[in-house]
């Protein structure tokens, strides 16, 4: 059980709307963004799934419709932490330090509301 509710509700619904606005924001191109200088693999890795990127995005505001909507929690906590990660370590890999922080973010909610539900996850490590 979550422990403390309306800290853990505010981010919850923190992270649900930032995942909608990072995904929309993809789409509609409201906030101007740049990957600034990337190493040559990185850009190729992009090229390559480029095609794919558009169904990530709608999983992300899928996930943040899921949390605004305080429907299976737990899940989509579990679900979205490889994604986060996976976010988190390409901007890591990439050095590209000044524009992490939307990773960061997302990962830093993602792993506290995780450790807030511990309980639920304790069947699936016994």
């Amino acid at each position: 059980m979550e422990k403390s509710r309306p800290a853990f509700k505010f981010l919850r619904i923190l992270l649900g709307l930032f995942l909608i606005a990072y995904a929309l924001n993809k789409f509609l191109h409201i906030i101007p963004n740049s990957y600034g200088q990337m190493p040559e693999a990185a850009e190729s890795f992009l090229d390559a799934v480029v095609s794919y990127l558009p169904l990530l995005y709608i999983f992300e505001i899928l996930i943040g419709i899921f949390l605004l909507a305080n429907k299976w929690k737990s899940f989509i906590y579990i679900l979205l932490f490889p994604l986060s990660l996976a976010f988190l370590m390409f901007s890591i890999i990439n050095k590209d330090f000044t524009e992490m922080w939307p990773a960061l973010l997302v990962v830093l909610l993602n792993v506290i509301l995780l450790f807030s539900r511990k309980e639920t996850y304790k069947i699936l490590f016994d």
